[in-house]
């Protein structure tokens, strides 16, 4: 399907009011379709927590020191508390989620 050209100002001396609002409208780009997007990827949402300050410290010297980042042990006590209740490790259950996901 071919747009038509928009009218041009030269032609509206040749054309009625009527005219010029069909063509006009007749250019004009469809309505924005409103919704929810589509849903292509997953992202990984934050979990912000309190930690105090002394707490925060420690945790800070600990990663020094094993040359690890603070992050990998969040994700050491994610495990540890995971195994003490009997649940899958994170690897686990991120492959069951995909797997899940492309059925």
């Amino acid at each position: 399907m071919s747009r038509r050209p928009a009218p041009s100002i030269f032609d509206a001396d040749s054309m009625s009011v009527d005219d010029l609002k069909t063509k006009v409208s007749a250019v004009e780009p469809e309505p924005r379709k409103v919704g929810r997007p589509a849903k292509t990827t997953t992202k990984a949402k934050p979990t912000p927590f309190y930690l105090h300050p002394a707490v925060k410290e420690v945790l800070r010297d600990i990663a020094y020191h094993t040359r690890r980042k603070e992050h990998d042990l969040f994700v050491e006590g994610l495990e540890y508390v995971l195994r003490k209740h009997s649940y899958p490790t994170i690897a686990e259950i991120i492959a069951k989620a995909e797997q899940e996901e492309n059925s």
